[in-house]
């Protein structure tokens, strides 16, 4: 079993969007996929509770509180599980990372973003240091290729975390996801050939890694 932890201290950076979307796929694709929502807003709860009765997504479960994480993960028979993680959290986050194999660090193209991900390249590192093995990177979302901070961001020259790289694929700034979320579907639903590409590459990127 992958575990697959889409984080950042930050609040509105987009990781219940991503979450969602990522689960989808992987479940789409026949994997035995769930999605653990550890935050108390419970996005990708009221995400699910929102779906057609008739689509077939992913089992969400929400998990609150860190204690309760590990006996969860331990109950379940899944392929991948996808945790969507609370912002302003330091000890659910910490718990989320030393259950996880692979850390996606989600940053839109903005200062504030980039200096709240620290916080959580921190925790992966500590698990390092503890013996502890975790695959991470940025995931760039909401984000319009054609800004000069956008070419920043994906440069990578900011990036001086060691073992902590940008992914190649990047999430559009798109209204397509806002819409999905709202309907409880992914954007597998809609006609979004771009949208439904940017998720795909996501996840084909991380199967080329071996992190999938």
């Amino acid at each position: 079993m992958k575990i697959v932890a889409v984080l950042n201290e930050k609040g509105g950076t987009g990781k219940s969007t991503v979450a969602t979307n990522l689960a989808a796929l992987l479940h789409r694709e026949g994997g035995g996929v769930v999605l653990i929502d550890c935050d108390p807003q419970g996005t990708s709860r009221d995400w699910r509770d929102a779906s057609p009765k008739n689509l077939d997504l992913p089992k969400v479960l929400s998990v609150d509180d860190s204690k309760y994480l590990k006996s969860c993960l331990e109950s379940l028979n899944a392929d991948v599980v996808i945790i969507d993680s609370p912002a302003k959290a330091a000890e659910m986050s910490a718990a989320i990372i030393m259950e996880s194999d692979v850390a996606l660090i989600v940053i839109q193209p903005s200062g504030p973003d980039l200096w709240a991900s620290g916080a959580v390249v921190k925790q992966i590192q500590e698990k390092r240091d503890l013996g502890g093995k975790i695959d991470a990177a940025f995931l760039v979302n909401r984000s319009n290729s054609s800004t000069k901070l956008h070419k920043l961001i994906r440069s990578g020259d900011w990036n001086t975390y060691d073992g902590v790289e940008v992914l190649e694929t990047f999430i559009g700034n798109r209204t397509v996801f806002a819409s999905a979320m709202t309907e409880g579907v992914s954007v597998f639903e809609y006609s979004d050939a771009r949208a439904k590409n940017e998720v795909y590459n996501v996840v084909r990127e991380l199967k080329e890694a071996k992190w999938l």
